[in-house]
This record gives structure tokens, sequence and C-alpha cells, in this order.
């Protein structure tokens, strides 16, 4: 019993352990989702405490633009290795008829979601360089509700 609860008591003080290993990162990301938005975009994390961190990423295209924020909390995991999650919002803007081939009813909106993620990332120690994945459910609440997926890859330079 007492081995049980050292090994239980060890395992909360690694998961609950609050260091970071840089201040911002600023990169690209390339996102994906069954949801029209994705691609690559402009991507800053920056923590404004230990383990609490903003995630913001900004895209467009010729035919979307968009905002994706997310507050992400931090986890160590193995090494320079962290985990973490997160909950956010997205809005963006579309046009489809932005060269007038298109014959459409709706040619251009905006759009508003919800956001959450579950995600890995890697820091090298040697330089400072950022490498995350993370993904989850995103819900779009206007202008119609629809239930996707978004996933994403990041390169970002480490300010430390």
């Amino acid at each position: 019993m007492r081995t049980l609860l050292i090994s239980i008591l060890i395992m909360l003080t690694c998961f609950t352990s609050n260091a970071q290993q840089y201040n911002t990162a600023v990169g690209i990301k390339g996102d994906w989702s069954n949801l029209n938005v994705g691609l690559g975009v402009l991507s800053v994390k920056h923590f404004f405490n230990s383990p609490n961190a903003i995630d913001a990423s900004i895209g467009f295209g010729r035919r979307y633009g968009w905002l994706n924020v997310m507050y992400e909390r931090n986890q160590p995991f193995i090494g320079e290795t962290d985990w973490y999650f997160g909950v956010g919002a997205d809005f963006g803007i579309w046009n489809t008829n932005y060269d007038g081939r298109y014959e459409s009813t709706e040619r251009s909106g905006t759009w508003i979601g919800i956001n959450s993620n579950l995600g890995i990332e890697y820091t090298f120690q040697d330089f400072p360089i950022n490498l995350a994945f993370d993904m989850g459910p995103t819900l779009r609440i206007a202008p119609d509700v629809k239930l996707g997926i978004l996933a994403g890859f990041a390169l970002r330079y480490a300010f430390r």
C-alpha cells in the first residue's frame, strides 16, 4: 500500500509540474479541417504564466480569412516533450465570388466557432525550434451549426 501511494504521489508530481521550455514561439502552422478551414497560418504561442499559454493562429487565402485563439494548459511529458489541452474560439470570413465565376446565392459571409484540442510538442534544447501537433473537435456556431475535426502541425521559433 505504501509503494502504491508513493507511486501515485510521484506521478501526480510529474504531471502537475509547471516548467515551460520557452516564453514565446512564432512560426507557421498547417491546419486541416473538414469544415473548409485550413492550409498554412501564422502561429504564435505565448506563456502568460508557467503552465498557461495563449495560442493564436491567423491565416488567409484567396477565399478565406480566419483567426483562431486558444487557451492552452501545458504539462511536461518526457524530456523536452510536453502535452497540452485547450479551448478557444475562431472567427472567419469567406468569399466564393472573388472573380465572378461562381453562381451562388451565398457568395460571402462570416463564421464563428468553438474549438478544443489535445496536443503534444517538442522543443529542441540545442537550437530554438518547437514542433507541435494537436487535434480536436470544432463546433461551428454561425451561420450554420456544424461539428468537425481540426488538426494542426506547427513549426515555430522559440524565444527563451
